[in-house]
């Protein structure tokens, strides 16, 4: 999830981002932390516990956000809350800002408002479960976006499509979690394994 969340905003930032953060930092958002630090950017991270804040900065290497706004207006965001308090309401997004939204894993649950997402670029990792249990199921259920509208992550990767066209598009990533994806990352982890630890070669 951490890893996933990464990736979507180094794939779908500006490419001058200068400032990354993250609101929540339970399990997932930690990851989330590990991953852009090992990737080389300072991170801001928030939390509504400030205990958990201060404690997962400095076990990850991360800076407290001095507020909930300043994290949120980070070049780069990475959401990671139970998504039951929207964090972005209509016009909160300023231009040429990316968000990672993972908080929104099941019916009911949001961290953007409708209007709000309307307003930016769609991206997810796989629409039909998107459409159903993510941020864009406020879009898709009552028929204010079709597929059409939003593009899958692994098509921009895979350089099938465009990401981001312009320096001022403000983009989101809905991200559900994917089994696909941990599959994934456990074949690439056991096949670089023998250079890792020196153990005997494992074949997929």
């Amino acid at each position: 999830t951490g890893a996933a969340a990464v990736l979507a905003a180094e794939t779908l930032g500006k490419r001058d981002a200068a400032t990354a953060a993250v609101v929540g930092v339970g399990v997932n958002g930690r990851a989330a932390v590990r991953a852009f630090v090992a990737r080389g950017h300072e991170v801001m991270v928030w939390d509504a516990d400030k205990s958990r804040a201060a404690a997962a900065a400095e076990e990850l290497g991360a800076i407290v956000a001095p507020s909930r706004a300043e994290a949120l207006a980070a070049d780069l965001v990475v959401t990671v809350t139970p998504g039951h308090a929207l964090l972005f309401e209509e016009g909160s997004l300023r231009p040429g800002q990316h968000v990672s939204l993972m908080g929104a894993d099941g019916p009911g649950k949001a961290e953007i408002s409708p209007a709000e997402l309307r307003r930016t670029r769609l991206f997810c990792d796989d629409w039909e479960q998107a459409s159903h249990g993510g941020e864009l199921a406020q879009l898709a259920e009552p028929g204010s976006i079709a597929r059409s509208d939003v593009t899958e992550l692994g098509s921009v990767l895979a350089g099938e499509v465009s990401g981001r066209v312009s320096a001022d598009e403000i983009t989101t990533f809905d991200s559900t979690g994917l089994a696909i994806q941990d599959l994934a990352i456990v074949v690439a982890a056991m096949r670089r394994l023998p250079e890792l630890s020196g153990l005997q070669s494992f074949s997929l």
